[in-house]
């Protein structure tokens, strides 16, 4: 009788030693790479209860204000999981003996792990002047929108101009950011005119038609930021600038700070997914690069070509960059941190792909 109750006692103290939340978070350590002084590094954790008791989430803590958290929910049944956003603000960490890192402390009724730590690591480092973070180049972004027939395109056309034939601009609609300015040219503005009307009754309220077309941009500029087809010899652009009252701006204007994306990795990771816009232009040897950046336009007092240097993760786009710094562009920049760096910041906004 004596065993039996034993017996009794240690199965039931076995069973509740079985009866408890248990807590599992899917990443423990995040690991950023580099990043430029001044990020916010965002990601998320996912918890979630693997026992069969509900688990509680007390209180989070951190050692620093630099970090931050949201957690949606802090009572999870059996089986049951929520995500929590975590913020690592690297402003003043380029000054401390790299790598650095922070963590988040979860303090939770996980009899076997009351406290979960959370660590985030990385680089952090200033940038050069060649070098500028994916927030740079969103806030200046604008598209720019050709469009004659490819006949008249192929002849000569603006750095980094998109085509898009008028009769073809309906379809494009999906593609087109809502977000960002919108400039569109044609030859003397009237195809322009009606591009801008036509995007704006669909919700493009930033569309905008470059005053008189290739024509105006000629009689103002002349062949400034202007790209010959091969074969074409240079000459005046004729025709009569077009006047209307769509919203528009003078050639001037956007010539002052012309931007131009140029990415430089293979065909293929570029059709995979690449900034909306941008030139594919890939460099792999100093004779590529040299020989490509002779073709480059030169700016003049009052213009500058603002171009930017992409790649997958920077590593060959800000050599690039200093190197057509050191050959006079400049406004050379590299997309610090490359297309990963964009895509974690902005996930597929303005990205484009062609597969």
């Amino acid at each position: 009788m004596r065993g039996i109750l034993l017996a009794a006692v240690l199965l039931g103290t076995v069973a509740v030693g079985f009866s408890a939340p248990k807590i599992q978070v899917d990443i423990e350590l995040f690991d950023f790479g580099v990043a430029v002084d001044g990020d916010v590094i965002e990601f998320f954790v996912t918890i979630t209860n693997a026992g069969n008791q509900r688990l509680t989430i007390s209180r989070v803590s951190y050692n620093c204000v630099c970090t931050s958290y949201e957690l949606p929910q802090r009572e999870l049944n059996p089986g049951e999981s929520v995500k929590m956003k975590i913020r690592f603000n690297t402003r003043g960490y380029s000054r401390y003996a790299q790598p650095v890192s922070q963590t988040v402390t979860l303090h939770t009724n996980d009899p076997a792990r009351p406290q979960v730590i959370i660590t985030v690591r990385g680089t952090v480092r200033t940038m050069s002047a060649y070098e500028a973070p994916a927030v740079s180049l969103y806030q200046s972004f604008y598209l720019l929108l050709d469009v004659r027939v490819p006949e008249e395109f192929a002849k000569v056309r603006l750095l980094g101009a998109v085509n898009v034939p008028l009769a073809e601009l309906e379809t494009w609609a999906d593609k087109l950011p809502k977000t960002h300015i919108i400039y569109i040219v044609d030859e003397t503005g009237e195809k322009s005119a009606q591009a801008v009307t036509l995007l704006q009754k669909k919700g493009f309220l930033l569309a905008r038609a470059i005053r008189g077309g290739l024509a105006g941009w000629w009689q103002e500029l002349g062949d400034l930021f202007l790209v010959w087809g091969e074969g074409v010899t240079p000459h005046v652009l004729q025709g009569s600038a077009y006047m209307s009252t769509v919203p528009s701006v003078p050639p001037s204007q956007l010539a002052r700070s012309f931007l131009v994306v140029v990415d430089v990795r293979r065909p293929e990771e570029f059709r995979a997914g690449h900034i909306a816009g941008a030139i594919n232009t890939p460099l792999f040897t100093m004779s590529e690069l040299a020989d490509w950046a002779r073709t480059l336009p030169s700016s003049r007092p009052g213009y500058t070509l603002n171009i930017w240097i992409v790649d997958e993760d920077g590593t060959r786009a800000c050599p690039i960059a200093s190197y057509l710094r050191n050959q006079g562009v400049s406004e050379a920049k590299c997309l610090f941190g490359g297309m990963r760096a964009w895509t974690n910041q902005y996930g597929k906004e303005l990205i484009w792909s062609e597969l």
